[in-house]
């Protein structure tokens, strides 16, 4: 496996983000030229912190089933506001698509991955990957941002009744009342979004599935390809939902019943990303 962590500096932000690789490694069993799908996972937090349990366990977890793992440490609140985040996820995009032939990944399947507040990050790179306040500072046309897919688990979505009020505060600060439409994601659906995968649960209290409904809903009008799980049980921040992101006491929140979730992204990512002969060279790295 190749392991590295690259510092991604950004406009706007007082230290760089870090970005953590965990990339399998090619051999000839499996083939040299195989290209991978990328995952760029960006744990919640509120835009207050950064889970631990959201993070290298997830990446661990796709880079055995065959993916080229990412870990996003953004930066957060108070320290960066918006659009800060969103350029750094944008930077990763960029960095990971510019060295696909480093990392032995498929330049037109990186995808963001992520989870609560950092799901609402994610969902800003599939519907804000062309908004100039974001791209514009990175000095780079925007196609070389747009990511081909994204994962959104549990995610924050809507700014609306159904809002998870402190990650919207702890991203926009003082701009809070300004920007809240701007960054409620079922508004920023085009038909230029890219496919998506969403879960939720039905019972989960502190970002209600509602959130997930509304972009479902959004997504749907505007023609763009996505899967949505509902999955009956389980409190907010299941993460893989299994004994490896739980503390022994812990346990109890566990909802082992959403565990599939793993299983069914990753049907739904070798559907629409799963070849892995691309050609490199004939792909149009920006």
């Amino acid at each position: 496996m190749l392991y590295e962590t690259i510092p991604l500096s950004v406009p706007g932000a007082e230290e760089p983000a870090l970005l953590a690789a965990y990339v399998p490694e090619s051999f000839p069993e499996l083939g040299m030229d195989r290209r991978r799908p990328a995952l760029i996972i960006c744990p919640g937090g509120g835009y207050q912190f950064r889970s631990d349990r959201e993070g290298e366990p997830v990446a661990l977890r796709f880079a055995g089933l065959g993916y080229a793992a990412f870990l996003l440490q953004y930066s957060v609140a108070p320290q960066a506001r918006w659009p800060v985040p969103q350029r750094q996820l944008l930077a990763a995009i960029d960095h990971v698509r510019t060295h696909a032939e480093r990392y032995h990944i498929n330049p037109r399947a990186v995808i963001p991955m992520g989870f609560s507040a950092g799901g609402h990050l994610a969902g800003c790179a599939a519907t804000m990957w062309n908004k100039p306040e974001v791209y514009r500072a990175l000095k780079k046309k925007s196609h070389a941002f747009r990511p081909d897919g994204a994962v959104l688990c549990y995610p924050v979505v809507s700014s609306g009744d159904h809002a998870h009020q402190d990650s919207f505060v702890n991203l926009l600060g003082d701009r809070c009342d300004e920007l809240l439409e701007t960054v409620s994601l079922e508004k920023r659906v085009t038909r230029r979004t890219p496919p998506m995968f969403l879960w939720h649960t039905a019972d989960d209290t502190t970002v209600p599935m509602e959130n997930s409904l509304l972009l479902d809903k959004a997504l749907t009008a505007r023609g763009v390809e996505h899967e949505l799980r509902i999955y009956p049980h389980g409190s907010h921040g299941q993460s893989l939902a299994d004994r490896t992101v739980f503390a022994p006491d812990q346990m109890h929140k566990l909802s082992v019943s959403c565990a599939v979730w793993v299983a069914h992204c990753d049907a739904w990512l070798q559907l629409h990303f799963g070849n892995s002969s691309v050609d490199v060279e004939e792909v149009n790295v920006p």
